[in-house]
C-alpha cells in the first residue's frame, strides 16, 4: 500500500495553483485576482436560556453589538492582555461610547475599515446588521455584553472571511466565545460591583453554567455574504 503522506504534502500546492490563472499568450501562471469589497450580514443567534445554562438571570439580554472589519493589527481586544477602556465599559455597563472612539481611531490609522453597530436584545433571540469588508481588511470582530454580569461578554474574534484561495466565503457559522474582561471580580451574574485592582487580563469565561465547566456556547454568529 502506498503511503498517502506525499499526496497530503502536495495539497497546499494544488490549492495555490487553483487560486491562480494562466496567461493564455505566454503560459505564465498569474496570481489570483484580488477580490473586490464584500457586504456581509452578521447575525448573532443567542441561545442562552434557562434551558441551556444554570443560574439564568432575570432580564437576561445582550447589549448593543459593536464591531469592525479590520486588518490583522486592528483587533478590538487580545486574550491574555488587559482590556481597553472601551472593552471595559462595554463589558461592565454595555456602554459603547469609548469602544466606538477606539474603532474610529483604528479607522483613522487604516487598521479598521467599517464600523458595525446593532441594537440590544433579550436572550434567547437574534440581532442582525450588515458590514463591508475589503481585501485589505478581511477580518471581522464583534462584541456584546452578557447582561446582567460583572464584566462578561461574548465575541466574534478576528474572523477571516477570505478562504484558502483568497476569495470571500459565502457563509460561515461561528460559536460565540465568552470572555471575562478582567476588570470586575463579581462571581455571579447579579453580583454587586467588585472592581479588580489591579485589573487582570481578558480571559475565556469559565463558570459552572452548564454540563461542562464553561457550559455550551451562549449563541452562534451567522455570517452571510450578500454581495
Amino acid at each position: 500500500m502506498k503511503h498517502p503522506l506525499p499526496l497530503l504534502r502536495l495539497l497546499p500546492l494544488f490549492l495555490g495553483l487553483a487560486a491562480c490563472t494562466r496567461n493564455t499568450d505566454t503560459g505564465e501562471i498569474l496570481p489570483a485576482p484580488v477580490p473586490g469589497p464584500a457586504l456581509y450580514r452578521v447575525t448573532f443567534e443567542a441561545t442562552w436560556s434557562a434551558g441551556t445554562h444554570a443560574n439564568f438571570p432575570g432580564g437576561a439580554h445582550f447589549s448593543a453589538i459593536i464591531g469592525a472589519s479590520h486588518r490583522a493589527d486592528g483587533l478590538l481586544f487580545r486574550p491574555g492582555q488587559a482590556a481597553s477602556l472601551g472593552i471595559k465599559d462595554m463589558a461592565e455597563r454595555g456602554n459603547n461610547t469609548a469602544l466606538r472612539a477606539e474603532i474610529r481611531s483604528l479607522q483613522s490609522s487604516g487598521a479598521a475599515f467599517r464600523l458595525l453597530e446593532g441594537s440590544y436584545f433579550y436572550s434567547p433571540g437574534t440581532v442582525s446588521d450588515t458590514i463591508r469588508l475589503d481585501a485589505a481588511h478581511p477580518r471581522l470582530s464583534v462584541v456584546t455584553m452578557i447582561a446582567p454580569s460583572p464584566d462578561w461578554f461574548v465575541a466574534l474574534e478576528d474572523e477571516n472571511l477570505l478562504d484558502a484561495t483568497g476569495q470571500w466565503v459565502a457563509q460561515r457559522r461561528v460559536p460565540a466565545r465568552a470572555y471575562d474582561a478582567g476588570t470586575d471580580s463579581g462571581p455571579t451574574f447579579t453580583a454587586p460591583d467588585q472592581p479588580t485592582l489591579p485589573a487582570g487580563v481578558v480571559a475565556p469565561l469559565l463558570l459552572p453554567t452548564g454540563p461542562t465547566p464553561d457550559g455550551p456556547p451562549l449563541g452562534t454568529w451567522l455570517l452571510e455574504r450578500l454581495k
